[in-house]
């Protein structure tokens, strides 16, 4: 995975701290990095969706729940 990506990630997260279902609408706004048009991942796609778990949890802590 790229490093601007991550860093898009990892920015969208901190600019979106108090959005209810973080994770799920990241998912949603980075979604064409992660899945084709039939909702299968894209080749490094299931990468890019533990990467936005790994750094939500690395900056907010706490239990995530992992609900696409």
């Amino acid at each position: 995975m790229h490093k601007e990506l991550k860093k898009a990630i990892i920015s969208w997260l901190l600019d979106n701290e108090n959005e209810w279902q973080r994770t799920n609408t990241c998912h949603k706004e980075f979604r064409q990095y992660i899945y084709n048009s039939e909702g299968n991942y894209l080749i490094g796609g299931q990468e890019v969706s533990e990467f936005i778990h790994a750094a939500d949890k690395l900056l907010y802590g706490g239990n995530l729940i992992h609900v696409l």
